[in-house]
């Protein structure tokens, strides 16, 4: 138990009140003491102390300080299945695309509107749903979220025509953008510096899991139910995302106490803490002194407005262009795949693949395996560095081995979002970090929707094997964009990154 001083008196620091009196003391001139030897820290008074500002440093404080994850492993359950129904969902509507066309009788352009609505819908979910989420909570919007996969799902797998097609995957695409970005900027504020990326990347291997899957489900579910049947059936899996709303209370998936704090419920923040700090002692582990940190300003703006300038603002530009570009080459590598080595007189261009999406799997325990032990931009620049190598192989294969060696390096890159989705959460400050993550991810995602334009003017000037150059073009801007103009972070207190 530490010892601190205020104005000449020391008094044990044994509750929230005067752990708040203490964190303010790393600002101005008062003797702090704390055992086992007197040390010297800036002080305020109790008198003039900021109460919401000295809060803010408390609970940074004492979350910044576990040496573990303080929750029930329920929160990588429900977060983990999150990302699993969304990147399932991604993944769908590729698989059930050639089947609609003999449904609904529509082919070419009018085959892409269902998908280019659900990529728009994402871009709007993820910002006006994170923007929300800024000022009403994390996990209340997150709830939104949820609701929103779950009604886009079963309407879709009621759809009779392209307009309601179209219409039911724009509904998804609203909750599937803003989930994304929400559970990566819950993951964040709850986590310890120490564990903060992994949790994120084992949520995301999760994902993983769901983009691996979604091909054999539905190919399954295609193959042996009647056609009418099968499609239908492969939306409505996504709908059962709606479970994970009967775990969103103060028991299993508590709201962010960095944001409580932020919003002037101090109470619930310090009482989420204490039951962290004692499900950290039931481990047997001990809690570390508290490092001194900064605390953080409260949201006095819209959201945007807090990013559009400096520091944040560089932040916001190098985010935007990495997803902008790493989308561009994802969504052009998931969607023309096939088209791309039929045109290069590969036979079973659909087996293959599905082989090399073994490698989204492995993706993500990769991603698992590296988040905590390298800064985080260094590790998306490498993660850049085997797209390349992989997609690369794809161009110049011409055999069936390294044809597959190229794809599984491929899928292994695809995955590697995890690390991106870790520095993204990370470099915004609380009153703004779910707008933040939105505007790299959600927005980012433009970069996806205009891919086709490129790739079929591509595909038709160089070939695919030209083709396959070009996404390597891509990944290296992304990679060279992260590289060169993003911060360090990994294992920083959020609120020193943020200042």
């Amino acid at each position: 138990m530490g010892l601190f001083g205020v104005k000449g008196h020391a008094v044990s620091i044994d509750t929230p009140a005067k752990w708040g009196l203490y964190r303010c003391a790393i600002q101005h001139d008062y003797p702090v003491v704390r055992r086992p030897g007197p040390r010297e820290f800036p002080m305020v008074s109790a008198e003039t102390a900021s109460a919401p500002q000295h809060e803010v440093a408390v609970i940074n404080a004492r979350l910044d300080r576990l040496p573990s994850f303080g929750l029930s492993r329920v929160l990588f359950v429900v977060v983990g299945a999150a990302y699993f129904f969304t990147f399932y969902d991604i993944t769908a509507i590729g698989v059930t695309l050639p089947i609609l066309g003999e449904q609904f009788k529509i082919s070419g352009a009018d085959l892409a509107l269902p998908v280019t609505t659900n990529l728009f819908a994402y871009v709007v979910g993820a910002y006006a749903l994170s923007s929300l989420a800024d000022y009403i909570g994390r996990r209340k919007a997150f709830a939104i979220s949820v609701g929103l996969l779950f009604f886009g799902g079963i309407l879709t797998a009621f759809s009779w025509n392209l307009a309601s097609l179209a219409i039911f995957r724009a509904i998804t695409g609203l909750g599937m953008g803003a989930e994304i970005s929400l559970a990566a900027t819950m993951m964040t504020e709850l986590s310890p510096p120490k564990v903060r990326g992994r949790g994120i990347a084992l949520n995301v291997f999760w994902g993983g899991v769901g983009l691996a899957a979604a091909p054999w489900i539905g190919l399954g579910l295609v193959t042996w139910l009647p056609t009418n049947i099968g499609w239908r059936l492969v939306f409505a899996i996504g709908a059962l995302s709606i479970i994970l709303l009967g775990f969103l209370n103060d028991k299993w998936i508590p709201e962010s106490p960095r944001w409580l704090v932020l919003h002037g419920h101090a109470d619930r923040a310090h009482a989420i803490l204490n039951r962290m700090e004692e499900n950290v002692r039931q481990k047997g582990q001990h809690l570390p002194e508290p490092d001194v940190v900064h605390s953080e300003a409260e949201l006095k703006t819209f959201p945007t407005a807090e990013l559009l300038r400096p520091p944040y603002l560089k932040r916001v530009i190098v985010v935007f262009f990495y997803w902008f570009f790493i989308y561009m080459a994802a969504y052009a590598y998931l969607a023309y795949l096939q088209t791309l080595l039929t045109a290069m007189g590969v036979k079973d261009s659909l087996l293959l693949s599905a082989i090399g999406d073994i490698g989204f799997v492995f993706g993500g325990l990769f991603s698992l395996m590296v988040i905590e032990k390298f800064n985080r931009k260094y590790s998306v620049a490498c993660a850049g560095l085997i797209g390349m190598i992989g997609v690369g192989t794809i161009a110049l294969s011409h055999s069936t081995p390294v044809l597959i060696i190229g794809l599984f390096l491929a899928g292994l890159w695809i995955m590697a979002p995890a690390l991106g989705y870790a520095y993204t959460s990370e470099v915004f400050p609380t009153r703004a970090r779910a707008t933040g993550m939105s505007i790299g991810d959600g927005l980012g995602h433009l970069g996806g929707a205009v891919q086709p334009y490129i790739v079929v003017a591509a595909l038709a000037a160089f070939g695919a094997r030209g083709t396959f150059g070009l996404i390597v073009a891509m990944i290296a801007i992304a990679s060279a964009i992260i590289l060169i103009g993003g911060i360090k972070t990994a294992g920083d207190h959020l609120t020193d990154l943020a200042n």
